[in-house]
Order: C-alpha cells, then structure tokens, then sequence
C-alpha cells in the first residue's frame, strides 16, 4: 500500500531502476497514461551511443505496486489542486536525482465513464 508521495515516487524510481538493469545510462524515463482503471508505461533509456526503448519485464508484484502509486498521485493531486492528472513522465539520473513532470490534458476523444451500457440500451438505438 502507498502511504504518501514519496513513497509513491520511490516506487517508480524501483521500476525504472530494474528497467535500467545493468547498462550505462545518462537518464531513464518512464512516460505513463493515466486512465480510470489501468496504465500504459512506456520506458527508455538514454546513452551515449543512443536510446533503448525495447520491452524489458518488470516483476509483476512491483507492476501493481507502481499502478496503485500512479492512482495515488492522481488522486492526490486531484484533491490538492482540483486537477486531475491524465499522465506523467519520470526522469532518473544515476546520481538517484529524479524530475516528474505532470500532464494534466485529457486525451483526445477519450470519454471516461463508470456507466455500463448494455447491448439491449445498444439495440433500442439501432432500432430508432
């Protein structure tokens, strides 16, 4: 469980760390969409000789563990600024120094919703 947001932010220094593995690096990013149940992670590391943005496996524990700390940041910034944040990028160094930044515009097209709509509501609108 996420107890706040440093630890939040350790967790995703944890994620990126074991995406770095063993290689040289300048800096690792890790760029993730927020939606309402799920996240897409995307990292990559950055050399001398160029990028790496390969897939690399992450243990699954740690997986959940950076899902809960990504809803943790979103909902923590939501109820401290009324913003809600649809995705975020966070930068390692090798020295252990970090920078996140926050992307607060909704995906385009992109409808968030608890409803359920069910295939007879889908069928009565075909039937108009």
């Amino acid at each position: 469980m996420i107890k706040d947001e440093n630890h939040a932010y350790i967790v995703l220094a944890e994620c990126i760390s074991i995406y770095a593995s063993d290689d040289e690096w300048i800096k690792a990013n890790m760029s993730i969409e927020i939606y309402s149940r799920m996240i897409r992670c995307f990292e990559s590391l950055i050399q001398k000789e160029g990028i790496i943005d390969e897939y690399r496996d992450i243990p699954i524990d740690l997986s959940k563990l950076r899902m809960e700390a990504v809803f943790y940041l979103r909902d923590h910034f939501l109820k401290l600024t009324g913003n809600r944040i649809w995705g975020l990028t966070f930068t390692l160094y090798p020295d252990g120094k970090f920078e996140i930044k926050y992307d607060y515009d909704k995906p385009e097209g992109y409808e968030e919703t608890d409803e359920v709509i069910t295939g007879d509501e889908i069928n009565q609108t075909f039937l108009k």
